[in-house]
């Protein structure tokens, strides 16, 4: 358990990247190694004392983060720069902060997110490619293909309906009851979402081969875009209409109509937009 913290401590608040793949998650567990885990660890071997990392939400295992927020309470003083130099001495070389600054103590990044930007990275060559490994999900061999010109293994075109799933894209867009693009073990009785933005990237990374999505919402449910992905890929390959997405999203929404979970290695947390506190203070203030 933390130690309680003496009279005068303060908040730190940080933003976090991290390699998922040897992670099992964000959230601490009992005998794995987990972001949260190590992030305490670290603050222990700067501050000497325990307490608890709060992020503005869980990644599971496997899944990557760009711009996860954290926040802590500690009673030592350290310019930002430095808590951000002195973590990363303590922190293992798949997690780093990336940028750090004081707010208030009991501060919680998960009540302050108005929203998060996910990325789902697909790798649609035929032959694998070992760098994208934890960075993307190697789709291209189950993908249907049409023979351009030449014997080359990139010699072949993806017969991947992009307009449609861009259709598709623009459906998710709104609010709507996202059941069915849930983990069976999410619970939750609040399944109705707001996503802002669903939005397909071309030649990521400059590459042909590589297809990302951004997905950014106020909230999301376990699995819930790595459901999406795998839903907008079957529509890309005639396996969904984009006509059967509104019954999809509805109440009475049936996983099984979904596409598949996609592998956790693709998908990245990539930034959360803070500022729900502040806004409320101001609706509520005379």
């Amino acid at each position: 358990m933390p130690a309680p913290l003496p009279e005068g401590a303060h908040g730190v608040r940080l933003i976090v990247a991290y390699d998922g793949t040897r992670f099992h998650g964000y959230q601490a567990q009992d005998g794995q190694r987990t972001v949260q885990g190590v992030l305490e660890e670290a603050i222990v071997g700067v501050t000497g004392r325990r307490t608890r990392a709060r992020a503005a939400g869980r990644t599971d295992a496997g899944v990557h983060a760009l711009g996860q927020v954290i926040a802590f309470d500690t009673d030592k003083l350290l310019p930002p720069r430095s808590w951000a130099m002195a973590l990363n001495a303590h922190l293992p070389d798949d997690a780093a902060v990336q940028d750090a600054a004081t707010c208030e103590p009991g501060y919680n990044p998960r009540f302050d997110a108005v929203e998060k930007t996910y990325r789902y990275v697909i790798d649609l060559g035929l032959a694998r490619n070992p760098l994208f490994r934890d960075r993307a999900w190697h789709l291209g061999p189950q993908l249907e293909r049409r023979f351009v010109e030449g014997d080359a293994l990139s010699d072949h075109e993806v017969v991947l309906d992009k307009f449609a799933m861009r259709d598709a894209a623009a459906v998710f867009v709104g609010t709507h009851d996202f059941r069915a693009m849930r983990a069976a073990d999410d619970q939750r009785e609040n399944t109705t979402r707001t996503l802002q933005r669903v939005e397909l990237l071309e030649r990521y990374w400059n590459q042909d081969r590589l297809l990302a999505i951004e997905v950014t919402g106020d909230a999301f449910m376990k699995n819930m875009v790595r459901i999406l992905t795998g839903t907008l890929l079957d529509v890309g390959r005639s396996r969904i209409s984009v006509d059967s997405l509104a019954a999809l999203l509805s109440a009475e929404g049936d996983r099984r109509q979904a596409g598949p979970t996609a592998p956790a290695c693709g998908l990245s947390l990539v930034s959360v937009k803070l500022g729900r506190i502040a806004a409320q203070a101001s609706r509520s203030a005379p």
